[in-house]
């Protein structure tokens, strides 16, 4: 069976939360690199944790590459007091494409390439408030494109089933996404969007009507769009406004992707790293999701659904959905 063909995909879960939570791994300050720094100094947990979401049976696996970028390699100065350079910077990108497809253990499934916003790798990281300084559109476009162009350019590339911008927190950060996946042909790819405020809008003001205008208009739209690293109990309302957007302004809907973080009540603060608050968020995560998940199907608006979950989910909460969903 063509996996991209199923009406529901399962993706994996949190990585790096998961490695700290249950592999006990420490995550050195020191590096912009946060679970990505797993490339350069211990892949047998990253493999271990990637098989376990494999054994899952999840259909989806993101690489471990949310991080990577080549300033963020040179200023890994752990051990060495010059960073990595790009030579060795690639080979360590490129090595997680392969540790992602080994996961599956030859079974089916589908590695997607995760690209994370270039707030993401700032230190801290600014992905949730999208304040970036002075940058602007076409330098997020040649950011995002001088990264993708390492794996577009190897022979991993043909591992790659899908890519994923994932949690950009600007409009003008979806814009530079679709522009270099326009010139990048043959492959399906995802944008998402991370919603921290209370409100329904990106950190950068940018309403939903916008926003999906942004994501669906003009040539090479993306394969699916949606919402990662948000609190689940908002995911409902954002799906609603994205459906109501797409119909007032006659787009068709792809495909939805939707991974909220598994923290319940927690919230992640950026300056001291740590997630702060109470744990409890209402009913289990994965029967909160399935429901959601359940209800949008019900509404025949998408072409199918991407899910899984980002931050604080891990293999637990991904094999209950999937259970949920198998009964469905």
């Amino acid at each position: 069976m063509d996996l991209l063909g199923k009406t529901v995909l399962l993706l994996d879960g949190g990585l790096g939360t998961t490695l700290e939570d249950e592999h006990h791994v420490k995550f050195s300050t020191q590096t912009p690199l946060w679970s990505s720094h797993l490339l350069v100094e211990n892949t047998s947990i990253l493999r271990r944790l990637q098989r376990d979401y494999a054994n899952v049976g999840v259909d989806v696996i993101l690489t471990a590459t949310y991080q990577t970028s080549f300033p963020g390699f040179a200023n890994t100065k752990i051990n060495r007091d010059d960073g990595i350079g790009r030579d060795e910077a690639k080979r360590l990108m490129l090595s997680a494409v392969q540790i992602a497809r080994e996961a599956f253990q030859n079974r089916q499934g589908l590695v997607a390439l995760s690209l994370g916003a270039y707030g993401a790798t700032m230190v801290p990281s600014t992905e949730y408030s999208g304040i970036y300084g002075g940058m602007v559109e076409d330098e997020l476009y040649e950011f995002h494109r001088e990264r993708i162009n390492v794996f577009a350019d190897s022979r991993e590339w043909k591992d790659v089933d899908l890519v994923a911008f994932e949690t950009l927190p600007r409009v003008d950060e979806v814009r530079a996404a679709r522009r270099v996946m326009q010139e990048i042909t043959g492959k399906k790819y995802w944008i998402s969007c991370v919603f921290p405020n209370d409100d329904a809008k990106l950190p950068d003001g940018t309403d939903t009507e916008h926003l999906v205008r942004t994501m669906l208009d003009g040539e090479s739209p993306p394969f699916a769009i949606g919402i990662n690293c948000t609190k689940i109990h908002k995911i409902s309302m954002l799906v609603a406004d994205f459906e109501r957007a797409a119909m007032l302004q006659g787009f068709n809907l792809p495909r939805l992707v939707i991974y909220p973080d598994g923290a319940g009540g927690k919230v992640y603060d950026t300056e001291i790293q740590q997630w702060i608050g109470d744990s409890q968020d209402g009913a289990p995560w994965d029967e909160q999701l399935f429901k959601i998940v359940t209800e949008i199907r019900e509404r025949s608006t998408w072409n199918g659904i991407i899910v899984g979950g980002c931050c604080k989910a891990n293999p637990e909460n991904i094999a209950n959905l999937k259970r949920r969903l198998e009964h469905y």
